[in-house]
């Protein structure tokens, strides 16, 4: 039953995800049109005033368009809210009117898809930290560098041992969710992101962001990693379930998991 109420529970917090997304959207736009109405009104106010004048003192040069270039004041006079919609509805202009905004809602839910849960044979890893090996392959792997990626994907954050950030080696399908203590679910991340992202499930396409950008700075051999999918693999003897052979690593991979060198792990990124 637990389980089930997690679940459901996760599927009202992206619900909510998603209503606060759409107010802020609703919001912003509210203001710009609010912006856009007292602006628009202000000019048609102004070009009308001083038209009027014209009219009444020289009448010859009331048709001057300097005094209204962007012909404000038959525009905004001839607005007629009716005939607009229905023009938009005879033109065929409504499904891009409704289609725009649909389609960016589509968008975003599809952003709040959580990662699948890992089938581990427990509800929680029995080992919650990772070993000194595995936080020594992380930095190694990752430069050293701050690995939450935004704007999706092209920006990652530049926190990093080098800038003498604080670094958190966090599991990215969360521990106490059932992800494992292990390099298939490990990543480095700042003192910031880590407590900004907490326990929160993480979803498939930030996984599938961090995983491509992985393909290019991750050093080859160890590029079977790049994908962070909570899994406990049985033999991996870098991150302590030696079970069974691990078909992602040789046991002889020729890294030195004491080895650490600054001028590599901060050399160009990508």
């Amino acid at each position: 039953m637990a389980p089930v109420m997690k679940r459901v529970w996760g599927m009202i917090r992206h619900a909510y995800d998603t209503y606060r997304m759409l107010r802020w959207t609703l919001w912003i736009a509210g203001v710009l049109a609010g912006i856009a109405g007292v602006t628009g009104a202000a000019l048609m106010g102004y070009a009308n005033r001083i038209r009027a004048g014209l009219y009444r003192d020289a009448p010859e040069y009331a048709a001057d368009t300097r005094i209204d270039p962007l012909h404000m004041t038959s525009i905004l006079s001839g607005i007629n809210p009716a005939a607009w919609w229905g023009s938009i509805i005879g033109d065929g202009r409504l499904p891009l009117v409704i289609g725009i905004p649909l389609l960016l809602i589509l968008l975003r839910l599809l952003t709040l898809i959580p990662l699948g849960r890992p089938d581990n044979p427990y509800d929680r890893d029995p080992r919650r930290l990772f070993s000194d090996a595995d936080e020594t392959w992380i930095r190694d792997c990752a430069r050293g560098r701050c690995e939450h990626r935004s704007l999706l994907g092209l920006w990652r954050c530049r926190a990093s041992y080098a800038h003498g950030d604080e670094m958190h080696h966090d599991h990215h399908y969360p521990w106490s969710k059932g992800g494992a203590t292990g390099r298939h679910n490990l990543v480095l991340l700042c003192k910031k992101h880590n407590l900004k992202k907490s326990d929160r499930l993480p979803r498939f396409c930030e996984t599938w962001l961090l995983y491509r950008a992985r393909l290019r700075y991750f050093p080859a051999r160890w590029r079977a990693y790049a994908w962070p999918d909570g899994k406990a693999v049985e033999g991996d003897a870098h991150s302590g379930n030696p079970v069974g052979p691990d078909p992602d690593i040789p046991m002889d991979d020729g890294f030195d998991d004491d080895y650490y060198d600054d001028e590599l792990i901060m050399e160009a990124d990508e």
